[in-house]
């Protein structure tokens, strides 16, 4: 019985760090770039960023894990560049330019 909590302690806390693993999504400047990028309307998000003159629109991307950077299926501005930045999830902030 000892041997089965010690197994099970381990796949969760196991599963709980994967699942921490940093996450990332393309910024774009425009909404088509996004959407070129993507093939998939529904797959780019609209949000507002204040900038120091007021706001403006920005675009992004799903998330995806920082460690698919070079996959294009999952960071197409890889190849594309088309993107402006990055956005990280959790405790990081807007990065460089296209995802990588």
């Amino acid at each position: 019985m000892k041997k089965s909590k010690t197994i099970t302690l381990v796949l969760l806390t196991s599963t709980i760090l994967l699942g921490c693993e940093d996450k990332v999504r393309n910024k774009y400047a425009d909404w088509d770039d996004c959407v070129k990028d993507y093939q998939d309307p529904s797959r780019c998000k609209v949000d507002t960023e204040k900038t120091g003159s007021g706001y403006h629109m920005v675009y992004y991307g799903p998330w995806y894990r920082n460690s698919d950077a070079g996959n294009q299926a999952h960071n197409p501005s890889a190849i594309s560049k088309r993107s402006t930045g990055i956005a990280r999830s959790g405790w990081g902030s807007i990065g460089g330019r296209g995802g990588s």
